[in-house]
């Protein structure tokens, strides 16, 4: 008996060994998001598949990556009713942890870029954004997250406060309000700037989501022009 004690007690210990330096391993695995709208091409894949063709109601869990192709879209739900807008050429990963008294939903940004309106967060709730260089905390918050060619990652608030962390060398912490904009480095240094109108411009062009056409006539046939449009 003592010796069924023993073994029982390792493996309590090598679960929270997994936990503390791997969580997502151990997250619960149910629905954290819904994807509410397709453009173009956007495909998911989870941990027991390979990529498949991603339609509006599919369900993505913890653990599950996410993927736009070229002029795509994809809209995603939270069971918080916050919202993600994927942007074309841009690969998410989805991971959801279950407190006691909250959820923690975190979004790691491979590359990218996503347009974020979340919910106030209550008790223990909690809304992440990770990319490469820096770990966003988001609370009843409005902006856009883009990962940019030099490694480094660019943060725009347009309403409320982000709690950032950078993740190189020199981490450092700052609260970005509305109206600014922050640029996370690889080496963990952060710059602030008050938003531009060209930042603006990219920020009100990002949400767009709605896909609308064009018909144009000519000698040689008729051709559709697509762009987008907002909600």
């Amino acid at each position: 008996m003592k010796k069924i004690y023993k073994i029982f007690v390792l493996i309590g210990f090598v679960f929270l060994f997994i936990g503390a330096t791997n969580p997502t391993l151990i997250y619960t695995s149910y629905t954290a998001a819904i994807v509410t709208k397709v453009i173009q091409d956007v495909k998911h894949k989870t941990v027991d598949s390979d990529w498949i063709q991603t339609k509006p109601l599919t369900q993505l869990k913890s653990n599950d990556l996410l993927n736009t192709g070229k002029r795509s879209v994809a809209v995603l739900k939270f069971v918080d009713g916050s919202i993600l807008r994927v942007r074309e050429n841009t690969t998410i990963m989805i991971f959801a942890d279950k407190k006691e008294k909250g959820l923690v939903k975190n979004t790691k940004l491979e590359n990218g870029k996503i347009v974020f309106d979340v919910n106030k967060q209550i008790d223990d709730d909690k809304f992440i954004i990770t990319t490469p260089t820096a770990v966003a905390t988001i609370r009843g918050t409005s902006g856009l997250v883009e990962t940019l060619s030099d490694g480094s990652t660019l943060l725009m608030v347009e309403t409320g406060i982000v709690e950032v962390e950078s993740l190189g060398d020199k981490r450092e912490t700052k609260s970005i309000e509305a109206g600014v904009t922050s640029v996370i480095n690889p080496d963990g240094s952060i710059t602030t700037n008050v938003t531009t109108e060209e930042q603006r411009k990219n920020f009100q062009s990002s949400n767009k989501t709605n896909e609308k056409f064009i018909q144009i006539q000519t000698n040689r046939g008729n051709f559709r022009v697509y762009y987008l449009d907002s909600e």
